[in-house]
């Protein structure tokens, strides 16, 4: 028993390090992602609609959101050098 408590200790000694922005803004884009793809298979297999409007207009911007997300996530944290010439 002290020993699994000493291991969770531990653990939490160093969940610090992954609380961070950049894995809360990598969290948060793979959920939009995975939540506007996953409620456009689930609307259309309940409904059998591919091809509605109105499931476009609301999965669409869930899934192109958490792409830019994670675009911004990599340009921020990883700046290219850019040639002044």
């Amino acid at each position: 028993m002290a020993q699994a408590s000493r291991s969770v200790k531990e653990i939490t000694k160093h969940a610090g390090s992954y609380l961070t922005v950049r894995n809360f803004y990598r969290a948060f884009a793979f959920i939009m992602i995975i939540s506007g793809a996953g409620f456009y298979l689930g609307w259309s297999i309940a409904y059998d609609t591919w091809a509605d409007i109105g499931l476009y207009s609301f999965a669409v911007p869930l899934i192109m959101f958490g792409i830019l997300l994670l675009v911004l996530d990599f340009e921020k944290h990883n700046p290219q050098e850019k040639n002044s010439e």
